[in-house]
């Protein structure tokens, strides 16, 4: 993501935080709508955009603290976003796909079934499931995450693999 859109991302999110303290704390007396629709409301955004901005702070710190990129290429495999690596021996291709208005690299893996069900995560489980129903593959990324164009991050991606394989 560049730059621009993470600060509107968090600049956003930060303006929802203060949107929903607004309405928790407000007189209610002031308003035609029933109290307990606005503290709901206030309760969600909090809940919601707070929820959201500390999970992009916390995951931006913890890459900069351990030292780790985005996307990391090692001789072994591929982390995303210093996730549990993926073995270039398990990788048989990249794809480059736009999916609801976003451009993804999709990783083709040789045994997509085996690796689904060597999952031990329900959460990341259910996950590749979805993936595998909506883009035909367990794990994909924004093209965005390595510099440059989208087909200039898949050539790269391509270009690491067979040098691994």
């Amino acid at each position: 993501m560049n730059t621009t859109k993470k600060t509107l991302a968090y600049l956003g999110g930060i303006a929802f935080t203060i949107l929903g303290i607004w309405l928790l704390t407000m007189d209610t007396s002031t308003t035609t709508y029933p109290v307990w629709k606005i503290k709901v409301t206030g309760v969600l955004s909090v809940t919601f955009f707070g929820g959201s901005v500390l999970y992009m702070t916390y995951r931006k710190i913890r890459l900069i603290i351990t030292h780790k990129k985005d996307i990391e290429f090692t001789d072994s495999g591929l982390s995303i976003y210093g996730a549990k690596e993926i073995l270039w021996r398990e990788i048989a291709d990249f794809d480059l796909i736009r999916f609801k208005g976003n451009r993804l690299i999709t990783i083709q893996m040789k045994n997509p079934t085996e690796v689904l069900a060597s999952e031990p995560s329900w959460i990341k489980r259910k996950t590749m499931e979805y993936n595998l129903k909506t883009i035909n593959a367990n794990y994909a990324f924004p093209a965005y995450l390595i510099d440059g164009r989208a087909e200039e991050a898949l050539a790269l991606c391509k270009e690491k693999l067979v040098e691994h394989q």
